[in-house]
C-alpha cells in the first residue's frame, strides 16, 4: 500500500466517524483493527530507515540535554512524530546549569601526569568542576576503605572499585517467568564461538554505582581532585560516563582503566605527586520534556483513555537514549491504523532528566506531571522503552570483542497473569532472542527473586498501572565511545515489533482483567 493510499484510508475512517456522529446514528463503533495485536511486519520501519535515524543521532556525538546533539535529535524526532499524526505536541521546558568538557575521542580537555609520567585517561567525571588550563598539582592519596587516609584536604585521591561477585551473580542471574533462545548476530543461525561468556553488564554497572560514594567522600574531605579506577580495559573504559549522574560538584575527576589505574595506585601508595587537568565550563541551557498524542477514537472527550509511552532522551551512547526512536517506530506503525480503530490514545512522553545534573529527583518540580497534577487521571497503561539494538561484547585483555550474539532484552510486566502471558506471547510470536520476561512481584520459575524493575516504567507498579518495560542492559553502552558501529538495526526492529504487540494489548484489553495485584 502506498503512503497516499494509507492517508486516504485514514481520512476515510475519520470521515466515517464524523458522519455517523452528525447523523446521530446508534450503530456500534467501528471494529478494532486486528493489526493492533497481530503485527504486520511491513508496517515496522525498515532497517535502512532505522539506521538513518541513528546516523542523525550519532552525527554530533552523545546527546546530553541542552547540547547541540540533543537538540538535533529532539527536533528530528518531533518532526517525525508530527508527520506520523501526533498532535498537541508540547515542550515542558525550563533552564538549568549545564556542565561540559571535550568528548572522547577528543581528550583535549583532560589529562593526567603522575610522578612525571603521562597517564592515558579513559574519561572525565561528569559535572566535576574544573581545574583550568594549568591543572592542579598535588600529592596523591590512595583511598583504602579498610584503612582510609586521615586527611584528603588538598590531595588528589585515588579510588578503586571492588567487584562484588555475589552482587554480580544476583543482578546478572535474577530469575524470570520466561527466557527465549539466543540467536546469533548479525545473521541468525551462525555458530557463536565457544568461551565468549564473560558478560560485562552487571560488573561494570555495579562498579559505576560505587562512584557516587567516592564523590561524597572526596567532596567531604575537600580533595583537590579525584581519580576513579574501574576494573575495565582501555576499550571498555573509553569515554565511560558517570552514572548515577551527580549534581555539579567541585572536585575535578577523571576515570582510569585497570592498567593505567594500577600505575597510579602504586604512585599514590608511594606518596608521589600528580597533575590533574580537567578544563570544563558551565552554561545556562534549556531542557524540555516532549509530550504529544496519537489520538484514539475518544480523543478530546471525557471518555478518552490513554496509554503512556515513556523514555528518556539523554545519554552517552548510540543506544542508551534511543528509546525515543523505539517510540517513534511504534507511533509510525500505529499511525497506519485509522483513528476510529484505535480504542485508546497513545501519549508520547520523552523525558530529558535522566543524565542531567542530579537526574530526575533534582528536577521533580519541573516534571510535566508535577506541573499538571490531573494529567495522570486518563492514563490507564504504560510502556517504557530504552536501550534498543545492542550487540553483546566481552573483554579480551584491553579489547572489546563481539561475541556473535545480540545483547539480551529485559522485559518487565506488572503483576497480572494476563499481562505476563501477553509478554511471553509477544516474545515468542515475534521471535525476540535472548528475552527475559520478568514479574518482580513474585518468585520466578526457579523459585528465586526476579530482581528489580529498571528503567523509565519502573514506577508503574507503585502507580497501580498495567505496564511493560523493555531495555537492553547495557555492557559497553555506558560509554560515549559506543557509536553507530555498535548498533544492530535488525534487533531494533524485532524489539519494536514486540513492543507494538504489547502496546496494542494495552490499547485493546479489558482494563478490569489486567489490573495489577498489589
Amino acid at each position: 500500500m502506498t503512503e497516499r493510499c494509507r492517508r486516504i484510508y485514514r481520512l476515510a475512517g475519520t470521515l466515517l466517524a464524523v458522519v455517523l456522529a452528525m447523523s446521530g446514528c446508534s450503530d456500534p463503533p467501528p471494529a478494532v483493527s486486528a493489526y493492533l495485536t497481530a503485527v504486520n511486519d511491513e508496517w515496522i520501519p525498515g532497517e535502512s530507515e532505522v539506521v538513518r535515524w541513528h546516523e542523525i543521532k550519532d552525527e554530533k556525538g552523545p546527546a546530553f540535554t541542552g547540547n547541540d546533539s540533543w537538540q538535533q535529535f529532539l527536533e528530528f524526532t518531533e518532526a517525525q512524530l508530527e508527520e506520523y499524526g501526533v498532535v498537541d505536541i508540547q515542550r515542558n521546558q525550563w533552564t538549568f546549569e549545564r556542565w561540559y568538557t571535550s568528548q572522547w575521542l577528543d581528550r583535549s580537555g583532560w589529562s593526567l601526569v603522575s610522578d612525571g609520567a603521562t597517564i592515558e585517561v579513559a574519561s572525565y567525571g561528569a559535572n566535576s568542576g574544573s581545574t583550568g588550563k594549568e591543572g592542579v598539582t598535588a600529592e596523591l592519596a590512595f583511598y583504602d576503605p579498610v584503612d582510609p587516609p586521615q586527611d584528603l584536604d588538598g590531595r588528589i585521591v585515588v579510588f578503586s572499585t571492588a567487584v562484588d561477585e555475589a552482587l554480580v551473580e544476583q543482578l546478572g542471574n535474577a530469575d524470570y517467568e520466561y527466557l527465549s533462545d539466543a540467536d546469533s548476530y548479525p545473521v541468525n543461525g551462525l555458530v557463536v564461538p565457544d568461551g565468549l561468556d564473560n558478560d560485562l553488564s552487571a560488573g561494570i554497572f555495579l562498579q559505576l554505582l560505587q562512584v557516587q560514594t567516592f564523590i561524597e567522600i572526596a567532596t567531604a574531605g575537600n580533595a583537590a581532585g579525584a581519580l576513579f579506577v574501574l576494573d575495565g580495559g582501555s576499550e571498555l573504559m573509553a569515554g565511560m560516563y558517570t552514572f548515577p549522574v551527580p549534581q555539579i560538584y567541585d572536585v575535578p575527576s577523571l576515570y582510569l582503566d585497570r592498567e593505567q589505574g594500577r600505575r597510579v595506585i602504586a604512585d599514590a601508595r608511594a606518596g608521589k605527586t600528580a597533575t590533574l587537568r580537567l578544563e570544563a565550563e558551565t552554561t545556562e541551557s534549556t531542557a524540555y520534556q516532549l509530550i504529544g498524542y496519537l489520538p484514539g477514537v475518544n480523543y478530546g472527550t471525557a471518555d478518552d483513555e490513554v496509554v503512556q509511552l515513556v523514555t528518556h532522551t539523554d545519554g552517552p551512547s548510540i543506544s542508551q537514549d534511543n528509546g525515543a526512536y523505539g517510540i517513534l517506530a511504534v507511533i509510525a506503525y500505529m499511525s497506519r491504523i485509522p483513528q476510529a480503530q484505535r480504542p485508546r490514545t497513545l501519549m508520547v512522553f520523552l523525558d530529558c532528566r535522566h543524565f542531567m545534573p542530579g537526574m530526575e529527583a533534582a528536577f521533580a518540580e519541573q516534571d510535566w506531571f508535577a506541573r499538571h497534577p490531573g494529567a495522570r487521571e486518563s492514563i490507564v497503561g504504560m510502556v517504557g522503552i530504552e536501550h534498543l539494538g545492542q550487540i553483546e561484547y566481552v573483554e579480551e585483555g584491553n579489547d572489546l570483542v563481539e561475541t556473535g550474539r545480540v545483547y539480551p532484552s529485559l522485559l518487565w510486566a506488572s503483576n497480572n497473569e494476563q499481562l505476563v502471558e501477553h509478554a511471553i506471547d509477544a516474545v515468542t510470536t515475534n521471535a525476540l532472542p535472548s528475552a527475559y520476561v520478568r514479574n518482580i512481584a513474585v518468585p520466578g520459575i526457579h523459585g528465586r527473586s526476579q530482581g528489580r524493575w529498571f528503567g523509565m516504567a519502573k514506577h508503574a507498579p507503585s502507580l497501580g498501572l498495567p505496564a511493560y518495560g523493555m531495555m537492553g542492559f547495557m555492557g559497553a553502552y555506558w560509554a560515549t565511545s559506543s557509536g553507530i558501529e555498535r548498533f544492530d538495526a535488525g534487533l531494533f526492529r524485532t524489539q519494536v515489533a514486540t513492543l507494538v504487540q504489547l502496546t496494542g494489548r494495552l490499547m485493546t484489553a479489558d482494563l478490569a482483567e489486567i489490573q495489577p495485584s498489589r
